[in-house]
């Protein structure tokens, strides 16, 4: 049998990135193309770097030119979160060979890391404004999911590999089932029967993966029959609403503006027509009544014209609101409900930047190991207790995350 080998903190860096790059479906499939916008190494925590959208143009129609402004957008991206997991390790442990090594101290360590990032990427969720389903309710019907996909293609989302469906565990198991007897590909079928699990079938054009740190949204607690009151600027990113009842809207939850004489329905933001469904918008700010009066933060800002326009019209004073699709009359049936938001996403929708954290000195040793190609880094110290034999051993990652896109989201229901 071969001698076994010290194990170097290099090999451990490399091998710990190597599990950190295969675990979680989110963290995986999430675009992360602005990791290395960051300076190499000397990126901090709380450093933040704006994200600049595509412009939108309105066009013309005839030989007469019309200039438009270049009107761009930016998203904040802030690295908010340092996240890490330290422990001893003994002499002993690190002459282990790097397969013993790999699966009985760090692997656990890197998967317990990489559900944590996992969270992260899932509570992008609630930044999301479309929306699907009934809250505390799992879908139980692909046509759910399809409604999803109309949202995405009603908002003009690429229709290319990088759509992709999260489903916690309860919601793929119970969509898994209620599919089995529908037409599908037979190695899909079988793929689905041997694993228990949609994950990595292509249905409905995109690729479905089951992911245990779903975010759960919990419902504000309803009342009254609320309205809005006034009429809100073109560009405005609060609504001044009225008669509610003790009523409570949570950061996440999502309203629409309900009339029919004058509806607030949805652009596509090419080909400016209308959707003909109600624009949503999602609670950016815990916020509650006062005397049934209630100035609600809302995302995205609302536009009726422009090139930003993402409405048919404004809400007219007195139009109904509504709370993920439900009328006041209804609103008993949802209030405080707690509701995973399962998700129907284009990669673009978000991003995670995971940064090169510096390499101090006075330690054993210090390593970095980053990814070009999967955007993620991590860096690795140890070192020496003389009086224990026990290397301190810490795993170190630093980064953000951020919704880019709203309109290349929806969060359905479950």
């Amino acid at each position: 049998m071969p001698a076994s080998t010290f194990l170097t903190n290099d090999i451990v860096t490399f091998e710990a990135l190597d599990v950190l790059e295969n675990t979680d479906a989110a963290l995986i499939n999430l675009n992360s193309e602005y990791s290395d916008q960051f300076e190499f190494g000397g990126a901090v925590l709380g450093q933040t770097l704006s994200i600049r959208k595509p412009p939108r143009y309105i066009g013309r129609l005839g030989q007469a030119a019309q200039i438009e402004a270049i009107t761009e957008t930016f998203v904040p991206l802030t690295l908010s979160y340092q996240r890490g997991v330290d422990t001893q390790v003994s002499s002993q442990q690190l002459t282990l060979e790097i397969d013993n090594y790999r699966n009985r101290v760090l692997k656990p360590q890197i998967v317990r890391l990489s559900n944590l990032i996992d969270q992260d990427c899932c509570n992008l969720a609630q930044g999301l404004n479309n929306f699907v389903g009934v809250p505390n309710t799992t879908p139980s019907a692909l046509t759910t999911y399809g409604l999803a996909k109309v949202k995405l293609d009603n908002m003009a989302a690429p229709d290319d590999d990088g759509r992709c469906a999260f489903l916690n565990p309860i919601a793929d198991f119970t969509l898994m089932d209620n599919l089995k007897g529908l037409f599908h590909n037979g190695k899909e079928i079988a793929s689905q029967y041997d694993s228990g699990s949609m994950t990595k079938s292509s249905t409905l054009g995109m690729r479905w993966y089951m992911d245990q740190n779903i975010y759960v949204q919990t419902v504000g607690t309803l009342g009254g029959t609320p309205t809005t009151n006034g009429v809100p600027a073109n560009g405005a990113s609060t609504i001044v609403t009225q008669s509610w009842t003790s009523t409570t809207l949570n950061a996440g939850d999502v309203i629409s503006f309900i009339s029919t004489s004058t509806p607030v329905n949805g652009i596509n933001p090419q080909s400016f027509q209308s959707t003909g469904q109600p624009m949503q918008f999602v609670v950016t700010a815990t916020t509650s009544d006062s005397g049934g009066a209630m100035t609600i933060p809302i995302a995205p800002a609302i536009y009726s014209s422009g090139n930003l326009q993402n409405v048919t019209n404004l809400p007219a004073s007195g139009t109904a609101i509504y709370v993920y699709d439900t009328p006041a009359a209804n609103f008993a049936n949802i209030s405080a409900l707690t509701s995973p938001q399962n998700l129907v996403v284009h990669k673009d929708f978000g991003t995670i930047a995971m940064v090169d954290l510096p390499l101090p000195g006075g330690t054993d040793k210090a390593y970095r190991a980053a990814s070009k190609k999967s955007g993620k880094s991590i860096r690795v110290i140890r070192d020496y207790v003389a009086l224990t034999d026990q290397w301190i051993q810490r795993l170190d990652v630093l980064y953000g995350t951020a919704v880019l896109r709203q309109e290349l989201g929806c969060r359905v229901g479950g």
